[in-house]
């Protein structure tokens, strides 16, 4: 089925996200890291697509096609950084970690020593907002994006 090819495009973008934000994390603050690695996934994502989920990788107009797509992953992009920056403002890490160590002290056996443990919650955040734009990505790149590839 196409919604699972999709979802696993989505997934290698996810790690392409993830893997560039924290890359770029080491040289620029932690939003506008995010928000570049957002605009490289989407478009390796488009590409991914095009080729595996909807075959459209003969269909004309590519840059055409690029453009509706990133024009998608914006709209899911409302959703998906809106939560990001939510979490990544509103929960103290330091905090939660103290409270979990202090409820759950055989956890500190768990913590990442050597990596920042900011660097690790800025990926972390990440997952509920890709989750809230996936569905409507894929209906938009179904329907509108990919239409004349699947018609």
């Amino acid at each position: 089925m196409k919604i699972f090819r999709f979802a696993g495009v989505g997934s290698i973008g996810f790690i392409v996200d993830a893997a560039t934000m924290f890359l770029l994390s080491f040289y620029i603050a932690f939003i506008p890291a995010r928000a570049i690695a957002f605009w490289v996934a989407a478009t390796s994502n488009w590409w991914l697509n095009r080729h595996i989920t909807f075959d459209a990788s003969n269909t004309p107009k590519p840059m055409q096609q690029w453009g509706r797509f990133i024009a998608v992953s914006c709209i899911g992009f409302i959703p998906n950084w809106g939560c990001y920056w939510l979490l990544m403002q509103s929960i103290d890490i330091n905090q939660l970690l103290i409270v979990l160590l202090v409820k759950y002290p055989e956890m500190k056996t768990l913590i990442i020593n050597h990596l920042d443990i900011e660097v690790v919650w800025s990926v972390v955040a990440m997952v509920p907002g890709v989750l809230l734009g996936m569905l409507t990505n894929y209906l938009l790149a179904d329907r509108w994006v990919f239409r004349s590839a699947v018609a």
